[in-house]
């Protein structure tokens, strides 16, 4: 497993992540982008044989980041409605935003492929060993709902964030 260092320019953009920072839209996603691309830097590939697969919707922007630095292939995934077709390149990275569980990756998860997130709850860490690469690990695990603010065990929706709609 690997987390980001927490320097100074990186907690910053850590802040605007989080589901209390108040932040959404433009100013989020290009946040996710910018996280994307630092975590590349330190995935063990070859670009030339590498996909990253961007998990929809909330995965997205984080794969586009990594994809802007690797310069490989990039793929959308939509696990909910979609069956998964393996690419043919020799490394695959599955990217979300969030990771809670990791039930929606781990069955598509081969022995030489990656798992990249902003956040992954610390109860999912163990499922992906030398796999997970993170920005960071949180011990709060919340349904995401269409809210601003976290209420007990529902909190605002990183997508709809994402995409400006709450």
């Amino acid at each position: 497993m690997f987390e980001l260092c927490k320097k100074e320019d990186v907690s910053e953009l850590i802040s605007i992540t989080k589901s209390n920072s108040g932040f959404s839209g433009p100013l989020l996603a290009e946040t996710h982008i910018k996280l994307g691309r630092l975590l590349a830097k330190y995935l063990p590939v070859d670009p030339k044989d590498t996909t990253v697969i961007a998990i929809l919707r909330g995965g997205i922007f984080f794969a586009q980041g990594i994809y802007f630095e690797l310069n490989c292939q990039f793929e959308l995934f939509n696990p909910k409605n979609q069956p998964f077709v393996r690419p043919k390149t020799q490394n695959i990275i599955f990217v979300d935003s969030v990771i809670n569980t990791g039930n929606t990756i781990k069955p598509f998860l081969g022995k030489n492929d990656f798992v990249a997130c902003n956040v992954i709850n610390e109860n999912a860490v163990s499922l992906f060993s030398k796999q997970l690469f993170t920005v960071r690990i949180s011990s709060n695990y919340f349904i995401g709902s269409s809210i601003k603010n976290q209420e007990g065990t529902r909190g605002p929706d990183t997508t709809m964030r994402l995409f400006n709609q709450i």
